[in-house]
């Protein structure tokens, strides 16, 4: 007859791939779910660290299972993060952008294990260990990676800040030990160190507030070219951080009214699309929507506008050329 730990570890290497394809299907839907609700700022940004689903190792498994006086009835099925997810994102904030990824998404169920918001409402003077946790079953059976997944498969998904992924990592299989859980002064350091990154991440949201609201008319401005690039040129646009540095500096020269001022320009100028579609194989400033700005900006002040550009007079010659002006590097 079989021990339980034998039986246990059969299942689990019998199962085990079937988690992982889970566990993978989860991480990509989430991956595109967040893309679409932050759009157009890049997910691979958002995501702190890189989104890779996590199997149990059999030690590990073993220990929950049978040697953490959890008790359970039916130690394999109840174990509910045999595979697990865990996204690390900047901002408590961004946490509840992925937590309505995890509730909207309509190929699991969720249910949630643990709130770090919740815990400090019930207990606001403790200071202690914070995350988001949710546990997301397969309604459906699913193939992924060419492995069938079957219903009611579970997967953990742990969302938290990188300064609470910070703490996590520090104490993480050390501090709630019985033996290191009797000494207060270290469950006081613990503590105090919760407690500075709660108010690190007010800080930290303050701070973003304030840099959100200061950005705020040069995002109106690059969001207007956007719109206007493809419309005008029938280009896709290909944003780089070079965009950024021409919404930076020209936008300076776009005041209230700015949306219906560049429609009239370029109304005026239709010939500026056939000399973006020219350039445009060749280089990149072409393949901006802010090139429409640069445009503008020359037009409103050929002598001011181009002062400090992160453009040169090189790069600059031909749009002033095209609206009939000369160049900032041309002799007198």
């Amino acid at each position: 007859m079989k021990d339980r730990e034998t039986e246990l570890l059969e299942r689990w290497r019998a199962e085990r791939p079937m988690y992982a394809a889970w566990g993978d299907f989860v991480s990509e839907m989430l991956t595109e779910a967040v893309a679409r609700e932050i759009h157009p700022a890049n997910v691979e940004l958002f995501f702190r660290i890189p989104l890779k689903p996590r199997t149990k190792e059999e030690p590990s498994l073993l220990a929950k299972a049978f040697h953490r006086g959890k008790q359970y009835k039916d130690p394999y099925d109840d174990i509910e993060d045999k595979v697990g997810v865990r996204i690390v994102v900047l901002f408590s904030e961004d946490i509840r952008v992925v937590e309505r990824t995890i509730t909207t998404c309509d190929r699991w169920t969720a249910a949630k294990a643990r709130d770090f918001e919740e815990e400090r409402a019930a207990k606001p003077f403790e200071f202690d260990y914070q995350s988001l946790h949710y546990i997301v079953r397969a309604k459906a059976s699913v193939i992924h990676g060419g492995v069938d997944v079957a219903v009611n498969t579970p997967c953990e998904v742990q969302v938290r800040t990188i300064l609470q992924h910070a703490y996590s990592e520090l104490t993480h299989d050390t501090i709630y030990k019985p033996s290191i859980q009797a000494e207060p002064h270290v469950k006081r350091a613990a503590a105090k160190s919760m407690a500075l990154i709660e108010a690190t991440d007010d800080y930290f949201t303050q701070v973003r507030q304030k840099l959100e609201l200061a950005q705020a008319p040069s995002r109106q401005i690059a969001a207007a070219v956007q719109a206007a690039y493809k419309p005008f040129t029938g280009l896709e646009p290909q944003p780089s951080p070079l965009n950024t540095l021409l919404v930076d500096h020209f936008c300076g020269w776009a005041k209230e009214g700015f949306e219906a001022e560049l429609d009239a320009f370029l109304k005026e100028k239709p010939f500026l699309a056939e000399r973006i579609q020219e350039r445009a194989t060749k280089e990149l400033l072409y393949r901006q929507p802010a090139v429409l700005l640069v445009y503008w900006a020359i037009k409103q002040a050929p002598r001011s506008a181009p002062l400090n550009s992160p453009l040169s007079d090189d790069e600059l010659a031909p749009l002033y050329g095209d609206l009939g002006l000369k160049s900032p590097g041309a002799s007198a």
